[in-house]
This record gives structure tokens, sequence and C-alpha cells, in this order.
């Protein structure tokens, strides 16, 4: 059995599972590590990483990788997302992260990310013979798929994270309705120039995953 520790370095948390590999690959998650670092916070307006931001993240990183090493874990393998993928100095970042941790973090693209997800919700339900729609609300980017049992049929990233929308839009505590229309105007925006190849593909259900849709699930029911 390989006991291998998985990082993901997102624009709202950093998450770690603990999992075993058994011989025929399927595999048992042991334990999950969770922290709120909001590294996407102010970076996306500021286009880079504060100096706070890369502190706080470097030493999340740094104590659950000490953690897994503590418990047994010698392969730990990392994947960053949108905050760092699109700041000027998440380079930076991740040479410090290598420099005290000795790992190397995976940068993924918005589509890779989508491709990610899709395996992942695959993996973790039957689609039976249907087509089915997974959003993805990150921090700083959403993910829209299409896929069946079989394969992708289509995906799209966009910069409709949830810190994103926040930073650029609702800086205030109470935002004036000129800001507020302005948001709703960029959502859809991007939204209706997506949807439409994902109407042309079809799909038969819907998925929501990441912490941002369960918020969203509690506050409309």
């Amino acid at each position: 059995m390989l006991k291998l520790a998985l990082l993901d370095i997102g624009s709202n948390s950093i998450h770690m599972i603990l999992t075993e590999i058994q011989p025929d690959f399927s595999y048992k998650i042991l334990d999950r590590f969770k922290d709120v670092t909001r590294l996407g916070e102010e970076t996306f307006k500021a286009g880079r990483f504060s100096p706070d931001a890369i502190e706080k993240g470097t030493g999340v990183v740094k104590n659950f990788v000490a953690l897994a090493r503590n418990r047994g874990f010698t392969r730990i393998e990392a994947v960053a997302t949108s905050a760092v993928r699109e700041a000027a100095n998440g380079g930076y970042f991740i040479e410090m992260i290598g420099r005290q941790t000795g790992i190397r973090i995976l940068v993924v693209t918005g589509l890779e990310e989508a491709r990610l997800i899709y395996l992942g919700v695959r993996q973790s339900m039957d689609f039976g013979d249907r087509n089915v729609l997974i959003a993805d609300i990150g921090g700083g980017s959403v993910e829209l798929i299409v896929g069946n049992r079989n394969k992708l049929l289509h995906a799209a990233s966009l910069k409709l994270g949830a810190i994103r929308l926040k930073d650029l839009y609702l800086r205030q505590d109470t935002p004036s309705a000129s800001r507020l229309e302005r948001l709703k105007e960029a959502v859809e925006a991007q939204l209706k120039a997506a949807l439409s190849r994902f109407k042309k593909v079809g799909f038969d259900d819907f998925v929501g995953t990441s912490g941002m849709i369960g918020n969203l699930a509690e506050i409309m029911h």
C-alpha cells in the first residue's frame, strides 16, 4: 500500500488529505485537514500576494507537511490553483515553500483544474447514462464541466470565484447599489458567454462541489 498525502493550495483555503492507495488503485481516506488561509484576499485586485499572505500560506503548508511526515507519509503531492497561478509573485511563493519543505508544487491551469474536479466527482457518484453539469465555486475561479461516466465533454474556467468578486466589487461592508449592479453584470456576462456552449452539449443533472456550494445550499434552504 502507498501512503500518499495530497495538498490543495486554493485561493480560499488549503486542504490536505492523507490516503492509502490499494494495489487495485482504490483508496482509503485516513484523515482530512483544512485551513481557511484566504490567500486570494486582496490578491486579485493587487495582482500579487502581500508579504502577510506569503508568510501565512507558507506557514500552513509547512505545518501540514510536518504533520504528514510525522505520521509516516513520505510521498506528498501538492497542487495550486487560481491565486497562485495569477499572482505576479506566485513563483516566489512556490519557491519559498520548496525551500522550507522540500516539496514540489504543481500549478494547474483552469482547464486542468476542471478535469481534476470531473475525475473526483465521477469517482464519487454514479452518472448512469446521464450527462452531468458540474459546478465548482472556488475562491478565485468557477469551473463548469459537462461529462458522463465515460468522458469529459466540455469544460470552462471562469474568473468568478467568491474572494475575487468580493475583492473587486464588495470591498465595503455595505456595498452601494451601483457596485452590486456592476457585480451582477460581470457575472452575467461571463456566464452568458460560457453557457451557450454547455447548452449545445446538453446535460441532464446538476452537481455542485466545494465548500462554497455547501454554504449556498444552507442559505437557500
